[in-house]
């Protein structure tokens, strides 16, 4: 049901979410971050459409849908991460899209993950959501908790969107393009408005940080549409989601947040979902 080489692809995406993600968290500056990330999009945009095919038309009103759902996305992110730590908001928006994008996928397209690759789906989406009722119930914050079930409400759409977007198109590399373009130009104009608003400034720091931020964002999400193309929607959805176990090293090496048992109960769960699914 997925090759070896997409296996791998994917935990590589996975790993390039979880940094970009911990930049946004890690400065002050979140607007600014997401501007960046979103002009880095913009431009890598540009540069796919002007070496592939353009997308069929079917391949159009799913771009544009998932082109809005990407934007109310940025912001619950934004939103998200301006209310709560890391491994709090990071595991949930993230957990509870596997499932949401499994059932969509047999609802719309027929598709269902059978076998190995259905109890790896389960394992990986039961991990994450342990990790994050656990900080839930210790760290309460509703406003955080509200923005990261959108967000994740809207990982779970774009993921559907741009997976059956991508197949009918004909052109994977562009249909990526142009939904960067797309997404990008909203995105520089939502929260470069957002970011005048506050009382910060863009300095250099801000600046590499989202420029770094916005690259491994679109590498990442190159990969995953990519491999989507001939991997059933379900299964890249959870590897690529296994992003949170990555994330929540980075928040316990890099911003000390705790408690530490519970993460390692998560990594277990999903090593044990990660090898149902290499097999499946």
């Amino acid at each position: 049901m997925i090759t070896l080489n997409s296996f791998f692809l994917v935990l590589c995406a996975a790993l390039f979410h979880a940094l970009w993600n911990s930049l946004v968290k890690s400065n002050d500056k979140k607007a600014y971050i997401v501007f960046l990330i979103s002009l880095a999009h913009f431009i890598f945009g540009i540069i796919l459409v002007l070496f592939s095919q353009t997308p069929s038309l079917g391949a159009w009103p799913y771009l544009i849908m998932s082109t809005v759902v990407h934007i109310f996305y940025l912001y619950f992110l934004y939103q998200s991460y301006k209310w709560g730590d890391l491994s709090f908001v990071y595991p949930l928006m993230r957990g509870v899209a596997p499932l949401l994008v499994t059932l969509g996928a047999f609802l719309f397209i027929g598709e269902l993950p059978l076998g190995n690759g259905l109890i790896g789906i389960i394992f990986i989406c039961g991990g994450l959501i342990t990790l994050s009722l656990f900080n839930l119930f210790n760290s309460l914050s509703y406003k955080a908790l509200n923005f990261a079930l959108l967000a994740g409400f809207c990982i779970a759409s774009y993921s559907l969107l741009d997976g059956i977007g991508a197949r009918e198109g004909n052109s994977p590399l562009g249909y990526i393009g142009w939904l960067f373009i797309l997404e990008g130009i909203c995105g520089m104009i939502i929260f470069w408005r957002i970011a005048k608003a506050t009382d910060y400034s863009l300095d250099r720091n801000t600046f590499l940080y989202g420029s770094l931020g916005g690259s491994l964002s679109c590498l990442a999400y190159a990969i995953i549409i990519s491999v989507k193309v001939y991997t059933p929607l379900g299964i890249v959805s959870s590897l690529r989601e296994t992003s949170v176990i990555f994330g929540s090293m980075i928040g316990l090496i890099m911003f000390r947040e705790r408690p530490w048992h519970l993460r390692i109960i998560a990594a277990i769960a999903v090593t044990v979902g990660l090898m149902f699914i290499a097999f499946s």
